[in-house]
């Protein structure tokens, strides 16, 4: 037959035959019975239609990854099919039975919903996941077995990992912790990574180390889950032939699983501090401690500050201590006990001022400190002291009255004769009638009531520095305004000379010192809240001062301007004026 064209004949056959099948959708698992250690690949086909990549519902213990998208064309006995498939490989978290869908899934001509069902199977069940507990568990302990309450002990996680296993070196602690008693959350650090051989095969072991501190008596049980992501190469452990989308990665490239390991069980007994023997001057240290105190200067005046600096160091609960107390008597004035911040975690540092109120005083009295010895398990007593201390009068006026004593010579007059007249020899100068006399003039009288005047001012003096002298608030508070206008002056030839370092120290030292002796605070003790607290008004002026100084001297800042610094200048004086009218 002239005109027969054999391609033509097969293109029409195969169209012929496409139309005979339908459109459809079918969601395929390679395997339904899968282990912890395995990875399943879930297809959704879209059949002789298009159909874009869908979303995966969200299922506990499973996790959905795409991969892609591809298409196939197959050609039967002269018959073609086509379809579209989208894969996704499912990593099991969890053993159990999952039901993956229902999901609907849209294409050209219709929608249908599919599913398909997988099973995870318990490491018992599988010969190769039964492996698991070999080739890596974990294991917990502690450095003290029956710990005081307050008294921090060690725990210690150690993660075996057969050698061979990769990890990316994230780990994560789940679970497994008591739900109240400890202080605080645990903070776990990974100390080190060792090798090390264990019946026979070698282990890479991580040590991750915390420390915990127990508030109440009792039995704390710990039992943590450590999770860990595997590294593993982009394919599966299984091959699953041609259709496995990791077949085939000529790039090397890998991936993580998570993987959660069990750990044993670790019960803690911890103690109560007993109260048989507990000394008064006990302030709840529990460890093993020593004590230092310092006192300084050691030569003062009656009124002046002696600064007593105190030191508790070792293992312990160093946070939980409270200051040793300084027995007072009469003869100190205590101002309250400061923390000052150290860089040593070991360590504790507090500050407390005293001033003597007597020159009588020669020492100040012993420091004591106790604890609790967890090594031991018995209380121990530190004492330091006593300070000599060299306390000299303070600065007085005294007054000096001196007294008219009475003559004893008698005075006695003498009668010459009682007819004679005796005539008064001629004045040297005449005075005419109407004329004062010299001692009848105002200003003979105002000589004379001068030594009284005087007399009282040196009486007025004297009991200003008396009462100065004995009331130290007072003297620090007529001290005010000399000492800021000092710093004041100092900032102005800061100006001047375009220092701004300078000129905010400046104006920082005028305010410290301003309010350090206007509400007779402890030196170093002046902060925006002490002032704010003893003010009556004007509050949120002083609080911008403050916050503006403090920024300025501590703060990331550009170079300040004379017009800057002058107009902070007019507000620090006209707030210091202000506070000078106010009735503290």
């Amino acid at each position: 037959m002239r005109g027969f064209n054999p391609v033509l004949m097969v293109t029409l056959g195969c169209l012929l035959a496409a139309s005979a099948f339908a459109a459809d959708v079918q969601m395929t698992i390679d395997r339904q019975l899968i282990s912890l250690l395995d990875r399943a690949v879930l297809k959704i086909e879209f059949i002789e239609t298009q159909g874009d990549a869908v979303d995966i519902p969200e299922i506990d213990g499973l996790e959905f990854h795409y991969q892609g998208q591809s298409s196939e064309t197959r050609i039967v006995n002269f018959k073609s099919s086509s379809k579209t498939v989208h894969t996704y490989v499912v990593t099991p978290t969890k053993v159990g039975d999952y039901t993956i869908g229902p999901v609907l899934c849209k294409f050209k001509g219709g929608q249908k919903e599919v599913s398909t069902q997988l099973r995870v199977i318990k490491p018992a069940d599988d010969p190769e996941a039964q492996q698991l507990t070999s080739i890596m568990y974990s294991r917990i302990s502690t450095d003290r077995d029956a710990p005081f309450v307050h008294e921090p002990f060690g725990l210690e996680l150690k993660v075996y990992l057969r050698d061979g296993v990769q990890i990316d070196g994230n780990f994560g602690i789940r679970g497994g912790l008591p739900e109240s008693g400890l202080d605080g959350e645990l903070q776990w650090q990974v100390a080190g990574r060792a090798r090390a051989e264990i019946s026979g095969a070698i282990f890479n072991v991580y040590t991750l180390r915390s420390t915990a501190k127990a508030l109440t008596a009792g039995t704390f049980t710990f039992q943590p889950q450590v999770q860990l992501n595997i590294v593993i190469p982009r394919q599966n452990r299984r091959s699953f032939g041609f259709d496995d989308p990791f077949f085939g990665d000529l790039f090397g490239r890998q991936e993580t699983r998570p993987m959660v390991l069990d750990c044993n069980r670790l019960d803690i007994a911890v103690r109560p501090v007993p109260l048989a023997g507990r000394p008064d001057s006990f302030t709840g240290g529990v460890g093993s401690f020593d004590f230092q105190v310092d006192v300084g200067p050691s030569r003062v005046r009656v009124g002046e500050p002696v600064t007593v600096k105190m030191r508790i160091y070792g293992e312990g609960n160093l946070e939980k201590i409270m200051p040793p107390s300084i027995d007072d008597g009469l003869d100190f004035k205590l101002y309250d006990v400061r923390t000052v911040p150290s860089q040593n975690p070991d360590e504790v540092r507090f500050e407390q001022v005293v001033i003597p109120k007597s020159d009588a005083v020669t020492n100040l009295p012993p420091v004591t400190f106790s604890y609790f010895n967890t090594l031991t398990a018995d209380f121990r007593t530190i004492t330091r002291g006593p300070f000599p201390l060299a306390v000299e009068p303070g600065p007085q006026l005294a007054a000096q009255v001196i007294a008219t004593v009475p003559s004893t010579i008698p005075q006695a007059t003498q009668i010459l004769g009682h007819d004679i007249v005796y005539l008064k020899p001629p004045p040297k100068r005449w005075i005419l009638r109407g004329d004062a006399a010299w001692h009848e003039r105002q200003a003979y009288r105002l000589l004379l009531a001068l030594p009284a005047l005087l007399l009282a001012v040196g009486a007025g003096l004297a009991r200003r520095r008396s009462r100065l002298a004995g009331d130290a608030a007072l003297a620090r508070r007529q001290q005010a305004p000399r000492a800021a206008r000092r710093h004041l002056q100092r900032a102005e030839q800061a100006v001047r000379n375009g220092d701004a370092a300078v000129f905010y120290e400046a104006a920082w030292a005028a305010l410290a010192d301003y309010f350090g002796h206007r509400l007779n605070l402890p030196p170093g003790e002046v902060s925006l809240q002490a002032v704010l607290a003893r003010v009556p008004d004007g509050k949120e002026a002083i609080a911008s001062l403050f916050e503006t100084v403090e920024q300025r001297r501590y703060g990331v800042r550009a170079d300040a301007g004379a017009s800057e610094m002058n107009a902070l200048l007019r507000q620090l004086a006209d707030t210091l004026r202000r506070c000078e009218r106010m009735k503290l």
